[in-house]
């Protein structure tokens, strides 16, 4: 079996021979638990259902043998900082009212959505072409 969508492992022991896995996959909020009285369950909330797991299982006599990474968390889409720089071409004014514009390199409207120079005048929120 592959463990290449595990990002996070902790073991825990009990005296009586019980082991636990719990699992923190690489999407960063996907939890699953091996072993124990919640074998199989799941859980979507990261490591705030890591952290009260593992003190659910330690106040029930389970010791935490070793925790180690796996994998490298999933990597996120967060811009690169050249993804905000505004391109060429920005109107010196809104062709309308002549009220500066500005840039939103993530506008969306009803009908579009991408870069977009804004009248912050008579159109403000909305779309203006050069």
């Amino acid at each position: 079996m592959s463990d290449d969508h595990i990002q996070h492992t902790w073991t825990l022991t009990h005296d009586t021979g019980d082991e636990i896995s719990i699992d923190l996959w690489t999407d960063g909020y996907s939890v699953r638990v091996d072993g124990g009285p919640d074998d199989g369950d799941q859980d979507e909330r990261g490591q705030q259902a890591i952290d009260e797991l593992l003190a659910k299982y330690q106040a029930a006599g389970y010791r935490l043998e070793r925790d180690y990474p796996v994998n490298d968390p999933q990597p996120r889409d967060e811009p690169v900082e050249d993804d905000d720089a505004e391109p060429d071409g920005r109107p010196g004014e809104c062709p309308e009212c002549g009220s500066p514009v500005a840039y939103d390199p993530r506008y969306g409207d009803d009908f579009r959505e991408g870069q977009a120079w804004l009248c912050t005048g008579c159109k403000w929120g909305r779309w203006v072409t050069a």
